[in-house]
């Protein structure tokens, strides 16, 4: 008896530094302060009275009857996204600043080895059915169901993508070159939002941190970083980017303008003042497209001023955006249509608009586990449009170069 005792010591002695990989939280208090950051927000003081306190109120009583003692920190990061989900405001983070593995370690077998025997790793959700029947069943379903078998990005991964319960869903990965990630293991949850569109909670390929992307549409197969297999176009892409600021002549009447993004960036900034001097009287054409994919916002003094240049061009304009135009590419692409009844032709916009980041200023929580970075601008006039996008006049086809169809779409409108 006294060596089953000895025995039990030894193994309990072991494993202790072992699970305590897993870290934990003090989630209440994390969550009270961020509570009290997004009560300072212009999102939070415009929005969340009447009905809509009541469900903030309520969410956060839920959360609270969830907690332990001890939380560990996903399950923390979940529920915190959940009080952050009930105001609708896109431009709001929160980061995981916990990482399990590193980008420098990847070429580095031992550390690998290890990393797959942590409990870490062991611990991470799994789907516990058949896999080959998960991808049959998968295989099955219609393309326009968000169900389905995808690729994920640039990686060798392929993830099936399967509804646990009404409009909540979880990436399983099905086959998997990378090193880190095996068969089974869940890599993204993915759910319905009030918007008709999805928010992802989805693990870092590397560090295995939790990361939330919200409010993403799903079309073309495409979820994100999610590409459903046999939908091989991706002309919602600018294919060909070189640089945020581009010109071009395409045809005698036709000119053709990309901005990729607004962004304070120092070399951005520099190119956009090399461009704008370059180009500024060169605006001449019956007809100029704007292309604003992918442009993810940034500062309106690196936009605006081509409002005065392509009113005085007197061009027909054409505007281009696709899901991940947002922020003041959202604002640019409505003053173009406001002011200079600019034709909307793509994809609907990302639809984080109302709100902004001026100072950034970020908030680590009492346990050390998450930053937030709350909104501080107000521009809740665009209210209407956080969540739902800007939809366009034309929507543009998934399987032709967007810049030939509105190319071809001008022809067509000068020969009638």
């Amino acid at each position: 008896m006294r060596n089953l005792v000895a025995l039990i010591t030894l193994f309990l002695i072991t494993i202790r530094p072992l699970w305590s990989q897993i870290p934990t939280c003090d989630c209440k208090s994390d969550l009270n302060f961020i509570v009290e950051k997004l009560k300072n927000t212009p999102s939070y003081k415009k929005q969340i009275t009447g009905d809509k306190l009541f469900e903030f109120e309520k969410t956060y009583n839920t959360i609270i009857s969830e907690f332990n003692d001890s939380i560990d920190v996903n399950t923390c990061y979940k529920l915190l996204q959940k009080q952050l989900n009930v105001i609708d405001d896109f431009h709001i983070n929160l980061y995981s600043n916990t990482t399990y593995f590193s980008s420098e370690a990847l070429d580095d077998n031992e550390k690998i080895e290890e990393f797959l025997k942590s409990p870490v790793f062991k611990s991470h959700p799994k789907y516990h059915m058949d896999l080959d029947s998960l991808r049959q069943s998968l295989s099955r379903k219609p393309a326009e169901s968000i169900e389905g078998i995808y690729k994920f990005g640039s990686t060798s991964i392929e993830v099936g993508l399967i509804e646990t319960s009404e409009n909540q869903f979880e990436g399983v990965v099905l086959h998997s070159k990378h090193s880190l990630w095996k068969p089974g293991q869940v890599l993204v949850y993915v759910s319905k939002n009030s918007f008709d569109r999805y928010n992802l909670l989805q693990y870092d390929m590397v560090t295995r941190q939790l990361k939330m992307i919200r409010n993403a549409l799903f079309e073309n197969g495409r979820l994100v970083s999610f590409k459903k297999k046999g939908f091989d176009h991706n002309f919602e892409f600018k294919l060909d980017k070189s640089s945020n600021w581009e010109f071009k002549q395409l045809t005698e009447h036709v000119q053709y303008i990309y901005f990729g993004s607004f962004s304070n960036a120092k070399d951005n900034v520099k190119a956009f003042k090399a461009f704008y001097s370059k180009y500024k009287n060169s605006f001449t054409a019956q007809h100029i497209i704007v292309d604003l994919r992918s442009n993810g916002g940034g500062n309106s003094k690196w936009s605006d001023p081509f409002l005065k240049l392509l009113r005085k061009s007197k061009a027909k304009i054409y505007v281009i955006t696709n899901q991940f135009t947002a922020s003041n590419g959202e604002q640019f692409t409505l003053k173009l249509k406001d002011r200079l009844n600019a034709t909307h032709l793509g994809q609907s916009s990302h639809g984080g608009i109302a709100y902004g980041i001026n100072y950034g200023y970020s908030y680590t929580t009492p346990s050390g586990k998450f930053t937030i970075l709350p909104t501080d601008m107000n521009y809740h006039k665009y209210i209407a449009y956080e969540g739902y996008g800007l939809v366009p006049d034309v929507t543009l086809n998934f399987d032709k170069d967007w810049i030939v169809q509105t190319s071809q779409l001008i022809e067509d409108s000068q020969n009638q």
